[in-house]
């Protein structure tokens, strides 16, 4: 029990019935996050690859970490078109299995992942959430596609075995692909009841605005390197 409460606390880990509208399909004209038409300046293309943290659970579209990022990334003059690729209680192996649909011929710029919340709670073996992820990196290191990753944050105290292995996924697999890594990503609403939804997992809408803070301060400079 004490394990679980701490996973639940630190990881808010995304779970619940996916929500009707999951991704935000590259259209023609293309649209972005916000549901406006994209004009003809060529402004980057940010595929977020997640879970229900992504997909913003029982949110609006433009609630979701997805729109809010963007909009926090122009209001300081750094042009992206932001998809939502999240759905709810997608594990690493779900969003694997998606990559085609999801990723591939979608334009993208920049893969951003933040999967591997919902292996953990799970209890999946850790060497599976590793290899899925290092999979989905091939696949966008073939397709030539720029990576970065979100991890699950293990606090680092009366760790076991298997959280151990856990906590050096996401660093080891950033070190050996030589892609950005965020660890913290939900640092601003843990423990945080105000901005948490009554299930204690999923950001409310002003959960997500802290969390998009964060997201935005690490997107921020890569986005603002790619040609």
């Amino acid at each position: 029990m004490r394990r679980f409460v701490a996973l639940a606390c630190l990881l808010l880990a995304a779970c619940g019935e996916p929500p009707a509208t999951q991704e935000t399909a590259v259209a023609n004209p293309p649209v972005a996050s916000d549901g406006s038409a994209m004009n003809s300046e060529k402004v980057p293309t940010i595929v977020m690859l997640g879970d229900s943290l992504t997909a913003g659970y029982e949110l609006s579209e433009s609630e979701a970490l997805p729109a809010v990022v963007e909009r926090m990334l122009a209001a300081r003059g750094v042009k992206a078109k932001i998809v939502n690729a999240g759905v709810s209680g997608d594990t690493t192996a779900d969003g694997l299995n998606r990559y085609d649909w999801s990723v591939k011929g979608t334009g993208a710029d920049l893969l951003v992942i933040a999967l591997g919340a919902n292996d953990f709670m799970n209890g999946l073996a850790p060497e599976r959430p590793k290899k899925n992820l290092a999979a989905i990196l091939d696949r966008a290191k073939a397709d030539n596609i720029p990576a970065a990753l979100i991890g699950v944050t293990i606090p680092e105290r009366n760790l076991s075995p298997q959280d151990q292995a856990y906590a050096a996924i996401y660093p080891d697999l950033a070190k050996e692909y030589g892609v950005p890594y965020m660890k913290n990503f939900m640092a601003p609403v843990a423990g945080r009841s105000d901005l948490l939804m009554e299930d204690g997992l999923h950001p409310t809408a002003r959960g997500v605005e802290a969390m998009a803070l964060s997201v935005t301060e690490f997107l921020a400079p890569i986005v603002s390197e790619l040609d």
